[in-house]
């Protein structure tokens, strides 16, 4: 599968299927991708869901309640973090796979067009934004936690 001197050439029928299997599983990995990130955001919202039915309860009192939610909502968040700056990279590599085999056998080249874009402008991906979510929510986590020991103590 070399680089065409001759445009006019067809690819093999391998190489199409090759090309749809690596573009089929370019595109299950961004769904993957977006099913997790769902999956912990709806925990994280459930998480604080809990703290905020629980805090008028807590407030002022030192138990292992008052500590449990925000020390498993930063662990969460934590664990989310890691996930998706891994399926980033997945992501990334089965892009350039894309990139490549559409560069030797699409003559329209729409994969190269597009997915380039992504890596000129990483800004401009919503994936690659989405995984500094998980930072936001580390930080409100952290913040919390902060809060309730500075006013136990």
């Amino acid at each position: 599968m070399g680089q065409r001197e001759n445009e006019s050439v067809k690819p093999s029928p391998e190489d199409l299927v090759v090309y749809q299997v690596v573009v089929d599983h370019f595109k299950q990995d961004t769904r993957e991708f977006w099913t997790r990130a769902n999956f912990f955001l709806v925990a994280h919202a459930g998480l604080f869901s809990a703290f905020v039915v629980a805090y008028p309860w807590m407030a002022g009192r030192f138990n292992l309640m008052s500590l449990s939610i925000p020390l498993l909502g930063l662990g969460t968040a934590i664990i989310w973090f890691i996930v998706l700056k891994g399926a980033i990279k997945f992501l990334q590599s089965w892009r350039e796979q894309v990139i490549r085999l559409d560069k030797e056998l699409d003559r329209f080249q729409c994969y190269v067009e597009v997915e380039s874009l992504v890596k000129k402008n990483p800004l401009s991906s919503p994936s690659y934004v989405t995984q500094f979510i998980p930072l936001v929510f580390m930080a409100t986590w952290l913040g919390i936690l902060v809060s309730i020991l500075w006013t136990l103590y």
